[in-house]
């Protein structure tokens, strides 16, 4: 048990080093993308690692996609916040303090309507139309995805 949870491990290590090589070196604004592509590797080369000790270890592997998966969710939900950009927003202003006004200036429901389209935009969700947005192709794949998970742990 003991080789397998460090097998995961060192997997795991390689992959976050590599992520973060990755998303400073390259810096494309894409941590999910980026992130995927940094997890597959890992989970490839534990696997093939694996086979040609002649050892292949299943839970290892799933231990490595479990913890994988748990730091994306982590990491993406941390970027994503919206307590911690009002907090670093906050801790940016003179004395680390601002009227209510100018606050509500900045994080209106207007501004995080724009902030969010504008990041679906940048990843490829959306498109602008004449007067509204579409769905793009990826879009439809991502929903379809998120639609059959959620049949198969019952809460659709």
């Amino acid at each position: 048990m003991l080789a397998t949870l460090i097998t995961a491990l060192y997997f795991f290590a390689c992959g976050v080093l590599a992520h973060l090589a990755l998303c400073w070196l390259v810096s494309s604004g894409r941590f999910m993308r980026d992130g995927l592509l940094a997890g597959c590797a890992a989970l490839l080369s534990a696997a093939v690692w694996q086979r040609q000790s002649g050892n292949t270890d299943l839970v290892a592997l799933f231990l490595l996609l479990t913890a994988w998966l748990a730091y994306l969710m982590f990491f993406i939900n941390l970027l994503n916040s919206v307590t911690l950009k009002m907090l670093e927003h906050l801790a940016r202003a003179d004395g680390g303090k601002m009227q209510k006004e100018d606050f509500a200036v900045v994080f209106s429901e207007d501004s995080g309507l724009q902030a969010r389209l504008s990041d679906m935009r940048a990843n490829g969700f959306i498109a602008e139309t004449k007067g509204g947005f579409a769905l793009t192709g990826k879009a439809n794949v991502f929903l379809s995805a998120v639609s059959l998970t959620r049949k198969f742990i019952g809460s659709d």
